[in-house]
């Protein structure tokens, strides 16, 4: 059963280019993994910074 559409999270906006393999490749995991391309590169950018605890930053 596919999975419910969840609301985008607000915020700013990134802007990456890929090439048409890698492209390509990106669209069919999300796909296969029922998920987005932007829930996939937010949850992997979240991961890489240590979440959402911006007092890290300080």
């Amino acid at each position: 059963m596919p999975r419910k559409k969840q609301e985008p999270p607000r915020g700013p906006m990134i802007h990456i280019r890929l090439d048409e393999t890698t492209h390509r490749k990106l669209k069919i995991r999300v796909a296969h993994d029922g998920t987005t391309i932007q829930y996939l590169v937010a949850d992997l950018i979240r991961r890489e910074v240590g979440g959402s605890d911006n007092s890290k930053m300080k």
